[in-house]
């Protein structure tokens, strides 16, 4: 790394900011939203440069990104690299053209090895550019972002990530004390920098989505119980988590306040997108989404009055739904629900998500079959405790839930978590090499099986479960549903190979 200093940065007094949404790495996929901001990869096995296989799903920190960057009248450029399947020379080439004074990029722990290396060739490329990192990573691991790269520096805030740009924007301008700028970690001496997080001054922490900004064309599609196919883009309603449990990564990147946005500021992004531009799906990325049973139910109140005919999907805790409020739901255009499953074993549930029950899981699942809305079941396997007798009724839980998909994570220490500390304590973790962090590779060993043990169940569970998948897809081919068969195939392909 070369020898640098925040406070030698010097910036025109009009810049040009570009924003960058890396591709994912050589050989694997990555979704660097999912995972409290920490992100999520597959395999991608034949890919052995920068690019993306398949379609991801539009980042939500860039429409706020662009918000605060517009709000301050920066002139700037929003560049997706993952939408756009950039190679790394391509990457180099795109980014050389544009000539930004200034760079923000997001980092993903899973590829954050490649993530920092292709920002050290940006910054070779370009080295009289400030390089500015951003998102959950930064927030929690900024001595190991600043000390592997040429970074310069970056903000520890929390989603949307973007509090206090602007104020680190006007220090490069002015030349100023960086010590001013709350929530920044930068080198000086080569030693890292950490400029406390105080509550922010600024009563725009959480602005109004700016996506004038941003090509909607070319992201994600989700499917209903019909097949119906919509491409959408990600809403946050509100952020933060106040449940407490100790593994899970959305505490650590959205916050463990509920803050929610206005009803009339949600359905005015819903309403922008849908009619000026034509946009049908969407997804809720709220962590919670039924939390506030009250706050929900005017929401759908909104979205029907204004007669906004689109079709949406949501993560919800099984234990805040009710049949009437998934009438609701569905009256307003819900088409499909996720639900946090984690474990079929009581002991293991109690121990992990002791708020949850297995009954109402059931019940959930009950309900949302009746009302014919998709039902995904994602699971957590191999925490502590596990054992085969535990993955045993696990998978026969999900069998008796009949979910229409099903997503299988392992147990991941997420830096910054309690589990992160508890599992360090224990000497449970297996390796400290973060491109493994997938949320889909065994990293933390239980007592009772090995690794590989661990790692076969997992595929097991899925291959079983998709095996009788399989067979629904035979059974809507013979009664027509031809588009079913389409959609299924494409979600499928897009999760485990885009």
């Amino acid at each position: 790394m070369v020898c640098r200093s925040i406070s030698n940065i010097e910036i025109r007094v009009s810049p040009k900011i570009l924003v960058l949404n890396l591709p994912s790495p050589p050989y694997q996929n990555v979704n660097r939203d999912w995972a409290g901001g920490f992100g999520t990869a597959y395999d991608c096995k034949k890919r052995s440069d920068y690019g993306h296989v398949g379609k991801i799903t539009l980042h939500s920190f860039l429409p706020y990104v662009s918000s605060v960057l517009a709000g301050a009248e920066y002139e700037f450029v929003i560049l997706d690299c993952q939408r756009l399947k950039l190679t790394s020379s391509q990457v180099l080439k795109n980014v050389k053209k544009e000539r930004p004074d200034v760079i923000v990029s997001y980092i993903g722990l899973p590829s954050i090895y490649k993530d920092l290396e292709l920002m050290n060739k940006i910054k070779e490329s370009l080295p009289h550019a400030p390089i500015i990192g951003v998102g959950t990573v930064c927030r929690v691991m900024p001595d190991e972002v600043l000390l592997n790269s040429n970074i310069d520096a970056v903000l520890r805030n929390g989603f949307p990530y973007v509090s206090n740009l602007v104020e680190l924007m006007q220090v490069f301008q002015k030349k100023a004390d960086p010590r001013n700028v709350n929530g920044v970690s930068y080198l000086k001496s080569e030693r890292v920098v950490n400029i406390p997080e105080l509550p922010s001054k600024n009563s725009n922490e959480f602005p109004s989505p700016y996506y004038d900004a941003l090509d909607l064309d070319g992201y994600a599609e989700f499917i209903d119980a019909e097949g119906n196919q919509y491409p959408f883009v990600s809403i946050i309603g509100s952020k933060g988590c106040p449940f407490s449990c100790s593994y899970c990564p959305y505490r650590v990147g959205f916050g463990t306040k509920w803050v929610p946005k206005s009803t009339k500021e949600i359905v005015d992004e819903i309403e922008y997108l849908h009619r000026i531009r034509g946009i049908e799906g969407f997804l809720f990325r709220d962590q919670i989404f039924t939390y506030n049973k009250k706050h929900l139910v005017n929401l759908c109140d909104e979205i029907i009055r204004r007669k906004l005919d689109i079709a949406w999907h949501c993560e919800a805790r099984a234990d805040q739904v009710s049949e009437e409020l998934l009438i609701k739901m569905k009256k307003a255009g819900c088409k499909r629900v996720h639900f946090g499953v984690e474990t079929g074993d009581p002991d293991l549930l109690r121990a992990f998500k002791p708020e949850l029950s297995l009954d109402a899981i059931r019940k959930a699942f009950h309900l949302t079959k009746k009302l014919h809305l998709y039902r995904v079941a994602e699971t957590i396997l191999g925490f502590p405790g596990e054992s085969r007798e535990t993955l045993k009724r696990t998978c026969r839980f999900i069998s008796g839930l009949d979910p229409d998909d099903l997503w299988c994570n392992v147990i991941t220490p997420y830096p910054g978590t309690e589990f992160f500390e508890r599992a360090r304590r224990n000497s449970w973790i297996l390796t400290y090499d973060w491109s493994k962090y997938t949320s889909h590779t065994v990293v933390i060993k239980t007592e009772k099986l090995s690794t590989m043990e661990l790692q076969q169940a997992v595929e097991n569970i899925d291959h079983e479960f998709h095996r009788r998948y399989v067979k629904k897809f035979v059974k809507h081919v013979l009664h027509g549903k031809y588009k079913f068969l389409i959609a299924g195939a494409k979600e499928v392909f897009n999760r485990w190979v885009g």
